[in-house]
C-alpha cells in the first residue's frame, strides 16, 4: 500500500513538474511572439514609410524630368533658330538687302539670348556629371537618365526588403501563437492527468509529446 502510494505522489510530482516546465516554456513563448509581433509592426511601418517615399520621389523625378527635357528642347531650338537667322543675315548681307539682314541679326540675338538664358537655368550645363565634354556637344543624356530614378529605386529597394522582413516576423509571431496554442493542450491534459488515475499516463505522455513538439517547431522558427 505505502509501495502503491510512493508511486502515485511520484506520479504526481512528475506531472507537476511538467506542468511547471509547460508554464515556463508558454512564458518564454510569450515573450518571442510578443517580440515578433513588435519586429513585424516596425518592418510594416518601414515598408510603409519607404513605399510614401518612393512614390513621393517618382513624382518629383517625373516633374523634374518634364521641366530638365523642356528646357533643354527650348534651348536647342532657341540655338537652332540663333543660328539659322545668322546664316540666313548673311546671306541678305552678301545680297545686298542689309534692313532685312539687320533685323535677322536682331533675332538672332534674341534666340541666343534665351538660349543662354535658358543654358543657366538648366541642370544640363550646371551638373558636372551632365555638362557637355566639348563646347557645343550634347549634354550626357545617358548618365542623367541613369541617374534620375537611382533614388527612388535605392527606396523601392528598402521598402521591399522591409517587406519581406514583415512577412517574415508576421509569419513567426503567427507560428508562436499555433504552439502557444498547443501548450494549452498541453495544460488541459495535465489537468486531466492529475485528476484521474486510470488514463494518466497515457494523458501524461500524451502532455509530454505535445511539450516536445512545441519546443521543436519553436526551435525551427527561431532559425528560420
Amino acid at each position: 500500500m505505502n509501495e502503491t502510494t510512493t508511486k502515485t505522489e511520484r506520479f504526481k510530482n512528475f506531472v507537476l513538474i511538467l506542468t511547471l516546465l509547460n508554464t515556463i516554456f508558454a512564458v518564454i513563448l510569450s515573450g518571442l511572439q510578443v517580440d515578433a509581433n513588435i519586429r513585424a509592426n516596425n518592418a510594416n511601418r518601414d515598408s510603409q514609410y519607404h513605399a510614401l517615399l518612393a512614390s513621393n520621389e517618382l513624382v518629383r523625378e517625373g516633374q523634374q524630368g518634364a521641366y530638365d527635357l523642356k528646357l533643354l528642347t527650348n534651348i536647342i531650338r532657341d540655338t537652332q533658330q540663333s543660328l539659322v537667322m545668322e546664316f540666313t543675315a548673311l546671306e541678305l548681307e552678301q545680297n545686298g538687302d542689309d534692313t532685312n539682314a539687320a533685323d535677322l541679326h536682331i533675332q538672332s540675338q534674341v534666340s541666343q539670348a534665351r538660349a543662354d538664358k535658358g543654358i543657366s537655368f538648366s541642370r544640363f550645363y550646371s551638373d558636372p556629371r551632365y555638362v557637355p565634354t566639348e563646347e557645343g556637344g550634347a549634354p550626357n543624356l545617358a548618365t542623367y537618365v541613369a541617374d534620375q530614378y537611382q533614388l527612388a529605386n535605392e527606396l523601392v529597394a528598402k521598402q521591399n526588403a522591409a517587406a519581406d522582413d514583415y512577412q517574415k516576423w508576421n509569419g513567426k509571431s503567427d507560428s508562436y501563437v499555433a504552439a502557444l496554442t498547443i501548450l494549452a493542450i498541453a495544460f488541459f491534459l495535465l489537468g486531466l492527468a492529475q485528476s484521474t488515475e486510470r488514463m494518466r499516463l497515457f494523458f501524461a505522455v500524451s502532455a509530454l509529446t505535445i511539450i516536445l513538439s512545441a519546443i521543436l517547431w519553436t526551435g525551427f522558427v527561431i532559425l528560420a
